[in-house]
C-alpha cells in the first residue's frame, strides 16, 4: 500500500509541475471572504475545516512518538517529506469532486464514487461507498474513540459515553451545522495545541539546535526512513503507511466538493493546504518538541505524550483537551463524508447515525488490535478504485495557472 501511495504521490508532484508552491495561495483562499459560487454549498472555508478535522487528530500526538520510537528522530524528517508529496494528490482528487458532481435527493454529492460512476463502474462505486461508510465507523469513530480512552485517566466505558454524549448532541444539528462546528472547532484547537507546542520548544530553547541536528543526521538512517515512512501515517497514531492524511484515499474528495465553489482550482488548492496543515506543520512542530525532551528510538511513546506538556502550568489537562477536541474533530469529520457515501447508496441514512454513535461508544473499551486491522482492511478496499480513478482522469486535470489568473 505504501508503495503504491508513494507512486501515486510522486506522479502528481511531476505531473502538477510541483503544484506545492501555491501552497501559501491555498491557505489565503481558505480564509478568503470572496469565493466563488458558495451559495449551492457550504462554503470552501467550511469544506476545509470539515476536511481539516479528519486529518488532524489524535495521531499528530501519540503517532508521532510512536514513529520516533520506531526510527530515531529522523523519523520526523521523513515525515515532513512525506506530506510535501502527498500535497498534489490530494489537489487532484479534490479537483476532479469538484469538476465532477451528481445530484443526490437534495444535495449535490462529489468524490470517487461519483467518478467511478462516471467511468462506468458502477459496482465498483457501489463497493467504494460501502467501505467509506465502514471508514467512518471504524476510522472515524471506534479507532479515535479508543486513542481517547488510552489517554485520558478515566473509566473506558465513561470515556465512551461522553464521546457518544456528544455525537448525539451534534448528530441532531445535520451536516451544515456540523460544518458550522469545524468551522469553530478546527481553528482554535489546531492553533491551541501549536501554541501549546511552540510554547514548550520556547521554554527549552537552548535544546533546539541540538533537536534540529539529531532529525537531519537520523534522516540519513536507513532504519529512520523507514520508520518515518511509516510514521507519516499519523491522523490515527500509528505507523503503518503514508495513507495517514488520506491523500489517495478519496475521503477528502467528498468534503471538498461539498463546498459549492465554482472556482474549482482555486478551491482544490484549499483543500490541498490540509495535508501541509496536517504532516508538514502540525506533525513537524510535534516532532521537535518530543526530541528536544529526549526521545528516541527505542523511547516508550506513551511516556513520550504524557510527559510532552509536563513544563507548563496545567500542562497534563492541557493534553487531555487537547486529544478530546482532536478525537472530536476526527469524529464529526468522518461523520460528514461517510454520510455522504450512504447518501450515494441510499437517501435514507438515518440508520447511520445510530451506527456511528454505536462505534464511538463500544470502540472505547474493544481492543486496539482488532480495531487497526479492521482500519488498515478498509483503508485498501477504499484505495485501490481511488488511485485507479486518480490515474485514469488525470489528463482531466487543467493547469493551476488557469485559475489563478481569473481568481
Amino acid at each position: 500500500m505504501v508503495f503504491i501511495l508513494m507512486l501515486c504521490h510522486l506522479f502528481f508532484t511531476f505531473k502538477l509541475r510541483f503544484i506545492q508552491r501555491y501552497t501559501f495561495k491555498g491557505i489565503k483562499y481558505s480564509f478568503s471572504p470572496k469565493q466563488n459560487g458558495t451559495e449551492k454549498g457550504i462554503g470552501t472555508y467550511a469544506a476545509f475545516a470539515a476536511a481539516l478535522g479528519t486529518t488532524i487528530g489524535p495521531g499528530n500526538i501519540t503517532g508521532v512518538a510512536v514513529a520516533i520510537s520506531g526510527g530515531g528522530p529522523g523519523a520526523v524528517f521523513w515525515m515532513w517529506v512525506c506530506g510535501l508529496l502527498a500535497m498534489p494528490t490530494k489537489y487532484a482528487e479534490s479537483y476532479l469532486a469538484l469538476k465532477y458532481t451528481q445530484k443526490r435527493g437534495d444535495s449535490e454529492i462529489g468524490g470517487t464514487m461519483v467518478l467511478l460512476g462516471r467511468l462506468g463502474c458502477r459496482r465498483t462505486a457501489v463497493f467504494w461507498s460501502v467501505f467509506c461508510a465502514l471508514g467512518g465507523l471504524f476510522m472515524g469513530a471506534a479507532v479515535p474513540s479508543r486513542s481517547l480512552a488510552s489517554a485520558l485517566p478515566a473509566d473506558d466505558w465513561l470515556t465512551g459515553a461522553f464521546l457518544a454524549a456528544l455525537l448525539v448532541l451534534t448528530v441532531s444539528c445535520g451536516l451544515s451545522g456540523i460544518a458550522r462546528v469545524s468551522g469553530l472547532l478546527v481553528p482554535v484547537m489546531s492553533l491551541g495545541f501549536l501554541i501549546a507546542s511552540l510554547a514548550v520548544i520556547a521554554l527549552d530553547y537552548r535544546a533546539l539546535p541540538d533537536a534540529v541536528g539529531k532529525i537531519l543526521s537520523g534522516a540519513l538512517s536507513i532504519k529512520s526512513a523507514g520508520a518515518g515512512a511509516l510514521g507519516a501515517a499519523v491522523k490515527h497514531g500509528i505507523t503503518r503507511g503514508l495513507y495517514s492524511n488520506e491523500s489517495g484515499l478519496g475521503s477528502g474528495g467528498i468534503l471538498a466538493a461539498e463546498s459549492g465553489d465554482k472556482n474549482i482550482g482555486m478551491s482544490a488548492l484549499s483543500a490541498m493546504t490540509t495535508t501541509f496543515w496536517d504532516t508538514v506543520v502540525m506533525c513537524a512542530v510535534t516532532g521537535i518538541m518530543f526530541v528536544m525532551s529526549g526521545a528516541d528510538a527505542g523511547s516508550d511513546a506513551d511516556m513520550t505524550v504524557r510527559g510532552s506538556f509536563s513544563s507548563l502550568p496545567l500542562g497534563d489537562w492541557l493534553l487531555w483537551v487537547s486529544m478530546t477536541l482532536f478525537v472530536f474533530a476526527t469524529m464529526i469529520g468522518w461523520y460528514y463524508l461517510a454520510k455522504r457515501a450512504i447518501q450515494y447508496l441510499t437517501c435514507k441514512s438515518g440508520w447511520y447515525d445510530i451506527a456511528f454513535i454505536c462505534a464511538a461508544f463500544f470502540g472505547a473499551v474493544l481492543p486496539p488490535a482488532l480495531l487497526w486491522r479492521a482500519a488498515d482492511t478498509v483503508n485498501f478496499a477504499m484505495l485501490l478504485p481511488s488511485v485507479f480513478v486518480l490515474f485514469k482522469m488525470s489528463g482531466k486535470i487543467e493547469n493551476i495557472n488557469l485559475y489563478i489568473r481569473h481568481k
